[in-house]
């Protein structure tokens, strides 16, 4: 029996994109309606046109729901903003009296004070909280410990990552949804849903960064030894690339779009200095131009290159020296670039491959899939969420039975 089925809301630079899907008994998320809309009114990741963007979000809902055949009544909405950023704090709690010279066994109830302890990070006024994510515990001079209930200690620490955004930006993107008007039930972090969606638990534990490439911003996430280790975005993106290629050529918006995917690579090639590639006159008033294809790669290359230094200047200053054993997954649109994967490749000097989605059905193509990682993630994600509330709600009864009250 699956869970109720949910939807999800990214609202991206270039798309707008509504998944609809459930995650199955067996581990199986399964699509059951998709709704698409080219996004308008916003830019690098922000709203600037607010009655733009809402009537894109409407478009995108009522396609989802003509192809589920029904009415969608909330969402989880999916963001990054370009500016999310990570922070790791420290949870300690004294489980004796320095004083009383002995050690107490750790319980669960430590466990709970611990880890809202380090839960409690102070951020500023113009900060969103987006995510808090537990990593190892540490007994007393025991590091990495996964479960230490049982444990004798005299102290108990737990190290948190935060995962925070741009205030103002979620809470734009949550007014656009209201407005639509549909319930936003959750905002995630868009980086850390494709994570979920194409990483696998042993490529966790070897250490793997996911990079997702959108129009407007990319975003990141970085696995090893199970845990999150390192996350953010940056306002630079697919829609960049066309901009310089449009500017480099001096050639529309339109154009260099369509040069960009059908002739353009993020790596250069010496020996195309003598190709050529001839763009046919379009009916927005340009007549046409022949351009030199190493012009073209050097400008993709130049803002490409740019991209994967800005994720790794953040992996090395965030938690230098993290072995990438499992190597780099691309997701989102500009992972389909010609060239990014190998480009990947030369910055991060490991395996570079597109990031897929797996244990997953009812989306349009495999090929297409990186394009859906954050939604499949996001329902991942959601799903778990509501299986720890369901625990901790059993948990609950339990007390009130044998106790008689709710210790909450």
């Amino acid at each position: 029996m699956a869970l109720e089925a949910m939807a999800v809301l990214e609202i991206g630079t270039s798309m707008i994109r509504v998944v609809v899907g459930e995650l199955r008994d067996d581990g199986i998320v399964t699509v059951i309606g998709i709704g698409e809309a080219e996004s308008k009114g916003i830019r690098k990741g922000e709203i600037v046109n607010r009655d733009d963007a809402i009537k894109c979000v409407r478009q995108a809902l009522k396609a989802a729901e003509e192809n589920r055949r029904k009415n969608i009544h909330s969402v989880m909405l999916v963001t990054s903003g370009g500016e999310a950023r990570a922070k790791t704090s420290t949870g300690i709690h004294k489980l004796v009296d320095p004083a009383d010279n002995q050690l107490s066994e750790v319980t669960e109830e430590d466990l709970e004070i611990v880890i809202e302890n380090a839960r409690k990070v102070a951020l500023p006024e113009n900060r969103i909280k987006l995510h808090t994510l537990q990593q190892y515990f540490q007994v007393d001079d025991m590091i990495n410990v996964t479960h230490p209930v049982g444990l004798a200690s005299a102290e108990l620490r737990v190290d948190m990552l935060t995962i925070h955004g741009k205030r103002s930006s979620v809470d734009n993107f949550r007014k656009i949804v209201d407005d639509a008007p549909i319930e936003c039930s959750d905002a995630v972090f868009s980086g850390l849903c494709s994570a979920l969606a194409v990483v696998s638990d042993e490529q966790k534990k070897a250490g793997v960064l996911v990079i997702d490439i959108g129009g407007g911003t990319t975003d990141f996430a970085l696995f090893h030894d199970g845990f999150v280790q390192a996350a953010g975005s940056f306002a630079v993106g697919g829609n960049h690339v066309t901009n310089d290629i449009a500017v480099g050529l001096q050639i529309p918006l339109s154009q260099a779009e369509y040069i960009k995917k059908k002739e353009g690579s993020a790596l250069t090639n010496l020996m195309e200095r003598d190709h050529n590639i001839s763009l046919p006159a379009a009916s927005q008033g340009f007549s046409g131009k022949m351009v030199r294809a190493v012009t073209l790669n050097t400008i993709i290359n130049a803002r490409m290159d740019e991209i994967f230094t800005l994720v790794k200047d953040q992996i090395d200053f965030q938690c230098p020296n993290v072995p990438l054993s499992a190597g780099v997954l691309l997701t989102g649109g500009g992972a389909f670039l010609n060239g990014a994967r190998d480009l990947g490749q030369k910055v991060f000097n490991v395996p570079c491959l597109h990031g897929k989605p797996f244990d997953v059905q009812g989306l349009p193509s495999s090929s297409e899939s990186p394009l859906f990682a954050a939604h499949v993630g996001a329902i991942r994600y959601a799903a778990s969420l509501r299986k720890v509330e369901e625990k901790a709600t059993f948990g609950r009864k339990l007390m009130k039975i044998f106790w008689g009250g709710s210790h909450g």
